[in-house]
């Protein structure tokens, strides 16, 4: 069927301007009332538009159409629950399938859902300039689309360290699920993701919660661990630090009996020991941490290093601590800038006592700031902002002590 809705996407397409689609066809207002479907073309026009955006005017049944939109959608359940053989091989059929297709909603759905997979391949540019293309046929989204174009935007940022931009499109997913009677509970989880990373404690405390009642109702263990560890960081910000560690062990004891979550122990083991580390139980949080360096078999292990080295510096023993950092300095890459990295020679100068000299000011100022401030970590930046502050009140230099102090002032506004 060719109507307005295919003559408009078509024209968007070819990158036709009104005026150049319609020259020597028909007038500019009356190509306008036909894309808005306020008027009906007569056949020999349609058919000349048609010609002029090399539109196939072939008959596709509805029922080819409804079966591809169950394909797509069965695509994108493979594609969100990584099930990567499925997921690679629908793709291959779908692009064939859709050769045949000329309706313009069901490409639309392709096309958002082919974003995910992009990322989901990590091919982040080329999701990129497909989300670009999606927004040029922004008239005609359904809400369906701008449901998906929400959330797989907010992903996007999200992946690339933009917190407070993947907040604001996956809040405006979630509302529009709402709407729609959309239940994907993957939204509630990044939500929560989200809003422990930002700092936002008690907004993430309930996002977890509810995204936990979902995931065990599916039985969805996996996500229920990872909910049960956002739980914990979060009652552990908030210092009610005896419930935190009851959903540590409620994620330990799960993943301790399913042989298929083992790999999660590590996590859970490095914010069990953080909890404690914050509570001030040192003993505990190095018992739990070293155990976790274990199981991490040397992976992903700077972090969980540099926990272990601020724990010997908050019992004094600062030949332990100095050990530890050579070992997290000597995993870490201080050209390939991490927020573990930081804390290891943040930590060294005060082990060194050179947290008062220039080099300091220097390696927090020129290296750590652009970076956190990147990737918007802001408890990170508050802890730094605030030592800054004092630097430069030490030496009497008030004004850049101001300048903090106001920095500090400007985070804490937002909810912790």
């Amino acid at each position: 069927m060719i109507d307005g809705k295919k003559i408009y996407f078509y024209r968007i397409k070819k990158g036709l301007t009104q005026k150049a689609a319609c020259e020597g066809i028909c007038s500019v207002s009356y190509l306008s009332k036909i894309e808005n479907n306020s008027i009906t073309a007569s056949p020999e026009i349609l058919q000349l538009l048609c010609d002029r955006l090399d539109i196939e005017t072939s008959y596709v049944s509805g029922e080819f159409i409804n079966n591809l939109k169950k394909e797509i959608h069965d695509w994108y359940e493979d594609i969100k629950y990584r099930n990567a053989e499925d997921a690679h091989r629908k793709y291959e059929e779908l692009q064939i399938q859709m050769n045949n297709v000329d309706d313009p909603d069901l490409i639309n759905l392709f096309q958002v859902i082919l974003v995910r997979y992009y990322i989901y391949i990590e091919e982040m540019s080329k999701a990129k300039e497909l989300l670009v293309q999606l927004t040029d046929m922004k008239k005609m989204y359904t809400e369906e689309i701008e449901f998906y174009i929400f959330q797989f935007t907010g992903l996007y940022e999200f992946l690339l360290d933009n917190y407070k931009t993947a907040l604001v499109y996956y809040k405006r997913a979630y509302g529009l699920a709402r709407t729609l009677g959309v239940k994907d509970h993957e939204i509630i989880y990044q939500l929560t993701s989200i809003t422990n990373k930002l700092g936002y404690f008690s907004q993430s405390l309930l996002y977890a919660k509810t995204a936990l009642d979902a995931f065990n109702a599916e039985a969805n263990y996996a996500r229920s661990i990872d909910c049960h560890i956002f739980l914990g960081i979060n009652y552990s910000r908030l210092k009610d630090f005896d419930t935190a560690r009851s959903h540590y062990v409620t994620a330990l004891n799960a993943a301790n009996f399913n042989p298929a979550l083992k790999r999660m122990l590590p996590n859970i083991l490095h914010n069990m020991g953080y909890s404690y580390f914050q509570a001030g139980k040192y003993g505990e949080s190095l018992n739990v941490l070293k155990e976790c360096l274990k199981k991490r078999r040397g992976i992903n292990t700077a972090t969980t290093i540099c926990l272990i080295a601020f724990n010997y510096y908050m019992k004094n023993e600062m030949k332990e601590a100095k050990q530890w950092i050579s070992k997290g300095l000597n995993v870490t890459d201080e050209e390939n800038i991490t927020t573990g990295y930081i804390r290891l020679k943040t930590l060294e100068y005060k082990v060194y006592e050179l947290d008062h000299t220039e080099e300091y000011q220097k390696f927090i100022e020129e290296k750590a700031l652009p970076f956190l401030e990147k990737i918007q970590d802001r408890l990170h930046l508050i802890e730094l902002y605030e030592e800054l502050a004092t630097y430069y009140s030490n030496k009497f230099l008030y004004k850049q002590a101001n300048h903090y102090y106001a920095a500090v002032n400007q985070l804490y506004k937002e909810h912790l």
